[in-house]
């Protein structure tokens, strides 16, 4: 019987094909758990909206009444891990640097502050008497936020937004925040905003699929919590005028999505800007000094 190898035309798109496969499989199965998000997708589109780069868009009237607010966005906070992915370092920085970013914002007289303090600032245009306001916000529901975040906050009196899509908590995924961790976070004053049930990237829903999404992961915060869930935030960035239709009908007062810019008015307040941190202290130094 004769084998007959196939054609390079044939064989470098399958070699390719096994390539990406398995490296996807490792860049999302980690000691750490899940890599990016639970059910992390690797279509490009989805992180389009994460790294983008467009600017603030804001009218001349809109700037004139508009706030300064830096808002961070950290994913997780947690020891180095040997050989991950640049993709995945853009989703994680350490406890040691985190510290470090918060030592600076105290030496540097910054307050974080609330979702409702922001929203506060663009009704009244100034956020006298608070000189430097910004909004740390930690997305998805990662253990080692508690972990290692929650108690350097505490140290520093810093205050921070925790968004937590709701359907892996207490379901025995790895890694994955508890119901009593993120009580515990809530009594010790950290905002709780919705993150959606499952993360999805929801300009790619029905209205009805994104309906659920946007509304049931309230309704589960707030069960749990016994208190309003008024924050909500994007999985990916991604929105809509749609999206953020659904958003206010649900009973959120705000939407943070992923565009870069520090401006704030109150006609964003459901597309709040906001920056990704890095490995370089630098980069954050530059955001707030913007």
């Amino acid at each position: 019987m004769n084998f007959k190898i196939p054609k390079p035309s044939i064989l470098i798109p399958i070699v390719l094909f096994s390539f990406f496969g398995i490296y996807f499989l490792f860049q999302n199965i980690t000691p750490e758990g899940p890599r990016v998000a639970l059910a992390a997708n690797t279509e490009t589109n989805y992180f389009e909206d994460f790294f983008r780069k467009e600017p603030e868009t804001i009218s001349l009237v809109e700037a004139s009444s508009a706030v300064k607010v830096p808002i961070i966005i950290y994913h997780s906070i947690r020891p180095h891990i040997p050989g991950e992915s640049a993709l995945q370092e853009r989703f994680d920085i350490t406890p040691e640097l985190f510290e470090q970013q918060l030592a600076y914002l105290r030496d540097n007289e910054y307050t974080p502050v609330s979702i409702d303090m922001l929203i506060a600032y663009t009704k009244t245009g100034t956020t006298t008497p608070v000189k430097k306001p910004v909004v740390l916000t930690f997305d998805d529901g990662w253990e080692n936020q508690y972990t290692y975040a929650f108690p350097l906050l505490k140290k520093y009196q810093m205050m921070g937004v925790f968004y937590v899509y709701t359907n892996p908590v207490d379901k025995g995924v790895i890694h994955f925040l508890s119901w009593s961790q993120i009580k515990e976070m809530s009594a010790a004053g950290m905002v709780i905003g919705s993150h959606t049930l499952t993360h999805p990237y929801l300009k790619e829903l029905s209205s009805a699929e994104a309906r659920k999404e946007i509304f049931e992961s309230k309704k589960n915060l707030e069960n749990e919590l016994g208190k309003p869930v008024l924050a909500f935030a994007q999985p990916f960035g991604g929105t809509s005028p749609e999206i953020e239709a659904l958003a206010k009908e649900a009973g959120y007062v705000t939407a943070r999505g992923t565009v870069e810019g520090v401006l704030h008015s109150r006609n964003d307040l459901f597309n709040l800007h906001g920056y990704f941190v890095s490995d370089n202290f630098n980069d954050f130094v530059n955001i707030l000094n913007q």
